[in-house]
Order: structure tokens, then sequence, then C-alpha cells
């Protein structure tokens, strides 16, 4: 009786540790491991470390004020978001970084989870940046988004936990340590505007 007894509390007990588990498992859908690639902070010249997690996110919301509308509209945006993570690294010449570390995170956008946002571009072509955008979504709820972005002595990893789309990526660049990428649509350009025409004034 006492062996049925302690197995019964032993395999109650692996179940809550399984659920205990499976809690924090599940509030990170959406967040990626970026953490392996502060390595390269001893080669760069200037590096970008930005760890905002949901509690610090809420706690700038306060400071963002209601009647000022861009202040307005980030703080709508961040009240839902439950992370933010960046790591920019520039350095002084080419070859810094390697395709190994590129490999590394997009590894992990490779599960069925995570999608690549096709026809996505940065308009800063000057600087030789190739851009790719990730989203990560369970039906049509969004849980995440990643942004790999490389230059010749630039290397650039973003990665928002929570939802948001692309359009919206916009008005968080230049705040959180987000650098401004100047990502657009390519596929769809703006219709023209029609042109005006004046009637001639009735004698």
């Amino acid at each position: 009786m006492k062996l049925i007894i302690f197995s019964a509390r032993t395999a109650a007990l692996a179940f809550v540790l399984a659920v205990l588990a499976a809690i924090p498992a599940y509030g990170q859908q959406g967040k990626i491991q970026i953490g392996q690639l502060d390595k390269l902070s001893d080669k760069s010249i200037e590096m970008i470390d930005v760890t905002v997690d949901e509690s610090l996110l809420q706690l700038a919301a306060k400071f963002l004020n209601d009647k000022v509308p861009d202040q307005a509209k980030v703080k709508e945006l961040i009240s839902n978001l439950k992370g933010i993570y960046v790591r920019r690294f520039v350095f002084e010449n080419e070859g810094e970084y390697s395709t190994g570390d590129t490999d590394y995170i997009r590894s992990q956008l490779t599960t069925p989870a995570w999608s690549r946002i096709v026809g996505v571009r940065s308009k800063k072509r000057d600087k030789n940046i190739n851009v790719d955008v990730f989203l990560m979504s369970e039906g049509a709820i969004i849980r995440g988004l990643a942004v790999i972005a490389t230059e010749s002595k630039a290397f650039t990893v973003v990665n928002i936990v929570g939802p948001i789309d692309l359009e919206k990526l916009s008005q968080l660049e230049g705040k959180f340590g987000i650098p401004s990428l100047e990502l657009i649509r390519t596929g769809s350009e703006p219709r023209p505007e029609p042109e005006q025409t004046t009637k001639p004034p009735k004698e």
C-alpha cells in the first residue's frame, strides 16, 4: 500500500513540474536565442545589446503620453508585446563575422511555425544591406517577428515577441535600440493620384 501511495505522489509531482516547466516555454513563443552572438563584441567597434522583457515594456508605456500622436502609437503597439531583443554589431573591416553566425540565427527560423516574408527589402541600397524578415504565427495569431540584416561591415538581428506586423515595425525604428532599416514591401507600388482637372469658369 505504501508503494502505491508513493508512486501516486511521485506521478502527481512529476505532472505539476511538467506543467510549470511548460508555462515559461509557452510564454517564450516567438523568441529566438541570440545570446551566442555576443562573442562578436570583441571584434566589433560598436555594439547594440537590447533586452527588454514584458515588465520593462509595460513600465516604458507608463511614460508615454497618450496626447502626443507618435507616443500614443508606440504605447498602443508595445502594450501587447512580450519582449524586444536586439543585437547589432558594426565592424571596422569586412569579413569580421561569418556565415556560421548568421546560420545560427536562421536555423531557429526553419521550423514550420516560422515563415519568411517575401517581397521585403530595405531602401538603404547604398549600404549593400540584405534583409530577411520572418514571422511566427499560429493561425491568425502572430507570436513574433525576426529580422536579419547583413551588411559588409555590420550584422543586425531584431526579435520582437508578440503581435506585430511589418507595417507597424517602422513605428519602433529608432526606439528600444531597433535600428532604422527602412523596410518596405516590394511588388506593389502605390497608385498614382488622379490628375486634378479644373473646369473653365462660366462666362
